[in-house]
Parts: C-alpha cells; sequence; structure tokens
C-alpha cells in the first residue's frame, strides 16, 4: 500500500522573485496582524514586524524603516491609530495604509486629515489588500 501525504498549500518562496517593499503592521489583534502577515508575504512582500500600540509602532519604525504602514485605527493606550499615524508621517514621513472596520463620519474626516495612501475596510479580500498596497507604494 503506498502512503499518500496531503499538502494542503505550498508557501512560495519569493527569494528567487526579489522581495518587494518591507511594510509594518500595526493592529492590536494578533490573530489578524498575523493573518495580514502571511498575506503580505505570499504576496512577495518583506513585513518589518508587527505592532499592537503607538509605543511598538514607533519602536519597530525606528528600528525597520518600512517603505508603508498599514494602521488599524483601534489600538489601546493613549494614541489611536490616527494619532499614530500623524506622529509617523511627521516625524518620519512614512507613509500610511488605514485598516479598520470604523467608518463613521468622525473618525473618517480625521483619518482623511493625514492625508493617507488608501483605507482598507474590515473584512477584506487579497485583491483589497494588494491593490492598495501597491497603489501606495507607487504614490
Amino acid at each position: 500500500m503506498q502512503m499518500r501525504y496531503f499538502i494542503p498549500y505550498q508557501v512560495r518562496d519569493t527569494h528567487d522573485e526579489g522581495v518587494k517593499e518591507t511594510i509594518l503592521i500595526v493592529e492590536d489583534n494578533p490573530v489578524i496582524a498575523d493573518l495580514i502577515s502571511w498575506r503580505l508575504s505570499e504576496m512577495g512582500y518583506q513585513v518589518a514586524g508587527t505592532a499592537e500600540d503607538s509605543t511598538e509602532a514607533i519602536s519597530q519604525i525606528e528600528l525597520h524603516k518600512p517603505a508603508l504602514v498599514l494602521m488599524d485605527i483601534n489600538l489601546p493606550g493613549e494614541k489611536d491609530g490616527i494619532d499614530t499615524a500623524t506622529e509617523i508621517i511627521d516625524r518620519y514621513n512614512i507613509p500610511i495604509v488605514y485598516i479598520s472596520s470604523i467608518l463613521d463620519a468622525p473618525v473618517m474626516e480625521r483619518a482623511k486629515k493625514t492625508k493617507p495612501r488608501g483605507y482598507i475596510v474590515k473584512p477584506f479580500t487579497d485583491n483589497q489588500l494588494r491593490a492598495t498596497v501597491e497603489m501606495a507604494l507607487q504614490s
């Protein structure tokens, strides 16, 4: 009797293709952060890391100097994602793409003032993530 092995998916090796830009994920939900990280890695991007709050995000930026930050709006601590994005843009001039389930008008108005490169509404598809990230990095 011959044994068969089931491989549910094959992880793509991005080393031969050349890794694309480095992206930092700021997301307080570790399951969502891991999912975004995995999706970006599969698309060929290098994930600089994940941060759960403003303080950790700034530390990661100083350490990795990412080309783009994907920022959740609802973060724990003194600063929310919009306040954190404002600091990142002012101090490091790194573009921001918001990823959030928040769609109310006052929050959207605050977010628009930071001139983000995009706004992805949770839940989102791989195509939405890919298109938004690619456009944000081209600007």
